[in-house]
């Protein structure tokens, strides 16, 4: 660790370099651990990240509709149970759907 916070002047803008001479007491060792460690962090935008397992998704979707209108045949009596298995199953799949039209209309990634 560097003995002041003005060690670290060279490799950080002035505006960071001012918080951490401004910082008092314990908290200064901390503060300059945390500075430089945000300083190393690289800057990505969303379109750097890995792509999202569209496959996967649409499988995991899949299996999750299925599971719900398998438990259509429970033991349940009353019929609220079986309106709310449906509506979410068919809310998942009109989302699947959705997602299905826009990726081949290539309004979506």
């Amino acid at each position: 660790m560097p003995d002041s916070p003005r060690a670290l002047d060279h490799d950080m803008p002035d505006c960071i370099a001012a918080t951490a001479t401004r910082a008092v007491g314990g908290g200064l060792e901390s503060r300059e651990k945390d500075l430089i460690v945000a300083a190393e962090e690289p800057v990505t935008s969303p379109d750097q990240h890995a792509p999202t397992p569209v496959k996967a998704a649409r499988i995991a979707g899949t299996v999750v509709i299925v599971m719900l209108l398998l438990m259509l045949f429970g033991n349940h009596e009353g019929n609220v149970e079986s309106i709310w298995l449906i509506s979410i199953a068919g809310i998942l799949a009109a989302i699947m759907i959705i997602d299905i039209v826009l990726r081949r209309n290539g309004l979506r990634d």
